[in-house]
């Protein structure tokens, strides 16, 4: 009773067990990604990311290695709006020139197959294989040859006529591939919203692109002819009729005026009425005068400003028009300046510096008071200015008020002058562009020109190396956050404390580092198996092993190994103070994780304090300890629980701590419920009361059901979880679903931990800022560096 009552008092952990819908309680955990650091994410996936820019960019250069070269030419046309509008048929032609959608009219006219055709044609491309049909890239070529395989073989299979060869088709038709290739390998674009267009032809070819480019602004410039030959001449019988009529109109309309003009006394003078003439020369006069007395008061006031100021550096202006002002301000900056170096080689206070300054102040009051004497003339320049404006205004004043009277003679006039002057301007227009037809109909004049022409291109448009290798630079890394990101997705094993805590509601005990082969003492071991007295006592079973990590805290006791043991023996004092008789097993899901190596040496460290230990090895399927420690017993645990033999014979015991160990014997039928016996809970109470501690080393519980078969005989357990490899999930299910196991257990050990990587997952044990120090503390070599 007084075990029962102890294991029940005993203060119990830390999972939380809220009551669900159905007033059950359940178990309830935190999110699984709590805890998670992305700056920590992308230094452990650092070279992922790496390796990833390291493959594109190989595959990047790779590409830019094979890919064959391709040049641009290029050539500028203008489409002369000023031109066109001369030079159009019509009035309505002329104007429609002007607009946007006639300028894209021409876009698709040099991107026409009638304009194809013609470059076609000129230079003999359906008959230039390279042309029609070029070779490719090393890549290219060999994806056009899985192509031809697969059609070859649909072939075959379709019983179809095999595809023919560019060569052999028909001239027409390779003249319609020829074109296609031009059309597709062409670009035409209108620079910003001017006339001009650009067109940019590429091919592998520099001088081919080159001769396209020309041909492509000769074929535009020529049909640009031929369709204003066709026009003109379908305009010139019109206009002349027209010009006729038009002619007769302007000299009626003129004689019109003219005849007014005389009935009305409407003199002019230039083509303008006297008065009319004189007031307009009257206005130009007045904004000269305003402009001159603005400037006359601006430079009053702003002399006037730096007397009042005795602003001294704005006394510039002035010094540059004043003889007088600028000397005074030359010796002013002189003084200033001696000044200065004596202040700065002698001190302030010397009498030269002080000399210097009161120059300074002498050659101030000089200065300003010249700009004084200045200021009647500025004045005087103001009042002049004033009253020529008011002279001019008078003026103006005088002449409005007799051009008035002969506003309403003007407005009959004006309505006459009006119409003649549209009738002269129309009838000259016909006629000017009547002479421009006869003109045209033997020469006609294009609306377009070449202003820049196409040139040999020297270096190669694409590959356009630096962006494909930044394009292959950044998918790279896009690549390598998504393949860390993945990783870091499936890395579903326990890392940090805080992941123990947060998805287990589990207390974290310690991290163990892993140990290497070079990080163990080596020492000589006996040859197992053999009989040795200890402490006097003849015949004394002894444990025997070279394995150097169950024997680490021995012969490493000021270790990190051993300082992470002690943690859990530390656990065991804070949950079992004073207490005798302690049985505690050691679990983990899997085998492999370490479990039995952890058992031992919390046992030998236990035991290395004085406290009676023994080490029970339960995993009777697969006995690693007593392997390790012990030559093939052939008696143990299951012997001892069936009678055949008595502790005493089958127990060992380590030489240095005096830990004694209880091997799990031969493997028998009956190891399959051992624990589940009453034979096996009386000899756990045999051991309690004969020892202060039992420590079973248990088979791991995802397959066995040995641990919770003898739950009823554990005060506690440690769970061993292998660090980084032991599902998160599978522990997390087990956790739910076991709960008398889960309910004694003390904590979670985290096993064969890489210490140098435990900083990138956020560890304070094993950040660069901890490690630089644990050489001071720690003795074995496995400590991170």
């Amino acid at each position: 009773m007084g075990r029962l009552e102890a294991m029940l008092n005993r203060p119990r952990l830390q999972i939380t067990e809220p009551m669900d819908d159905a007033g059950a309680p359940g178990r309830m955990f935190a999110n699984p990604l709590s805890g998670f650091d992305i700056l920590s994410a992308a230094r452990r996936q650092i070279w992922v990311l790496v390796a990833s820019v390291a493959v594109t960019v190989l595959l990047g250069i790779l590409y830019l290695v094979q890919a064959l070269p391709n040049y641009t030419s290029s050539a500028s046309i203008l489409i002369d709006a000023k031109k066109v509008g001369m030079t159009a048929a019509t009035p309505l032609e002329g104007s429609l020139t002007f607009e946007t959608g006639a300028v894209d009219s021409q876009l698709q006219i040099l991107t026409s197959d009638k304009i194809a055709s013609a470059v076609a044609t000129r230079l003999g491309l359906q008959n230039n294989m390279a042309f029609i049909d070029p070779q490719g890239s090393y890549l290219t070529e060999t994806v056009k040859g899985a192509i031809g395989l697969v059609r070859s073989a649909i072939n075959v299979v379709t019983q179809a006529p095999p595809t023919p060869e560019v060569k052999d088709l028909p001239e027409p038709l390779r003249l319609l591939l020829a074109v296609n290739v031009l059309q597709d390998n062409l670009r035409v674009a209108r620079v910003g919203r001017t006339y001009v267009f650009i067109l940019d032809y590429t091919n592998p070819d520099p001088v081919l692109a080159q001769a396209i480019v020309g041909q492509y602004a000769n074929a535009y410039l020529e049909d640009q002819l031929d369709s204003k030959f066709d026009s003109t001449r379908r305009a010139t019988n019109w206009m002349e009729e027209r010009i006729r009529d038009l002619k007769a109109q302007s000299l009626a309309a003129d004689e019109a005026v003219q005849k007014y003009r005389a009935d009305n006394n409407l003199v002019e003078a230039s083509g303008r009425l006297i008065d009319e003439q004189s007031l307009t020369d009257a206005t130009t006069q007045l904004t000269t005068a305003r402009s001159a007395l603005d400037t006359a008061s601006a430079r009053y006031q702003r002399l006037k400003e730096i007397i009042d100021n005795q602003d001294i550096n704005a006394s510039l202006t002035e010094s540059l028009e004043n003889p007088n002002v600028a000397q005074l301000r030359s010796r002013y900056l002189q003084a200033a300046k001696l000044e200065s170096e004596i202040s700065a080689r002698y001190g302030p206070n010397h009498l030269a510096a002080d000399k210097a300054r009161k120059d300074m102040a002498a050659y101030t009051r000089l200065i300003f008071a010249e700009l004084i004497n200045l200021l009647p003339g500025y004045q005087s320049d103001v009042s002049i200015a004033q009253a020529r404006v008011n002279s001019i205004q008078n003026t103006i004043n005088q002449l409005r008020q007799t051009s008035a009277s002969n506003d309403s003679a003007m407005v009959k006039l004006r309505s006459l002058e009006q119409e003649s002057d549209s009738l002269k301007t129309l009838y000259s227009t016909f006629l000017q562009k009547a002479q421009e037809l006869q003109q045209q109909q033997s020469f006609p004049v294009t609306d377009a020109r070449v202003i820049s022409d196409a040139s040999t291109p020297l270096l190669p448009s694409s590959p356009k190396k630096l962006l494909v290798l930044l394009a292959s630079l950044v998918l790279g890394g896009i690549a390598g956050a998504g393949l860390g990101w993945l990783r870091e997705w499936r890395d579903r094993g326990f890392r940090t404390a805080s992941q123990i805590r947060d998805e287990l509601g589990l207390e974290f005990i310690a991290n163990v580092p892993a140990l290497q082969p070079s990080a163990f003492l080596v020492q000589q071991a006996l040859a197992p198996g053999e009989l040795r007295s200890a402490g006097g006592t003849a015949g004394r079973r002894l444990t025997l092993t070279n394995n150097q990590i169950l024997q680490k805290v021995v012969n490493e006791p000021f270790s990190q190994f051993a300082e992470a043991i002690r943690a859990l023996r530390f656990k065991m004092n804070l949950e079992f103070p004073r207490r005798k008789g302690i049985v505690i097993g050691m679990v983990s899901i899997f085998p492999d994780e370490g479990k039995s190596s952890i058992a031992k040496n919390l046992a030998s460290s236990i035991a290395l304090q004085g406290t009676s230990t023994i080490l029970i090895d339960g995993d009777l399927r697969n006995p690693s300890l007593t392997n390790n420690l012990l030559s093939g017993p052939k008696t143990g645990l299951i012997d001892v629980i069936a009678g055949r033999a008595s502790v005493e014979d089958v127990v060992a015991y380590e030489q240095e701590s005096g830990l004694a160990f209880l091997p799990g014997g031969a493997r028998t039928r009956a190891a399959n419920d051992i624990f589940g016996s009453s034979r096996a809970q009386d000899l756990i109470d045999s051991l309690r009361r004969q020892y202060d501690i039992v420590i079973i080393d248990f088979p791991p519980v995802g397959a066995l059901t040995d641990a919770m078969a003898a739950s009823y005989a554990v005060d506690g357990y440690f769970f061993v979880a292998h660090w980084g490899k032991t599902p998160r999930k599978v522990l997390k299910e087990f956790t739910i679903n076991h709960p008398e196991l889960t309910d004694k257990t003390l904590g979670v050990v985290l096993n064969k931990v890489d210490l140098k990587s435990l900083g990138k997952y956020g560890s304070h044990q094993s950040g660069s800022q901890y490690a630089k120090y644990t050489q001071k503390y720690f003795s074995d070599p496995t400590t991170a560096k």
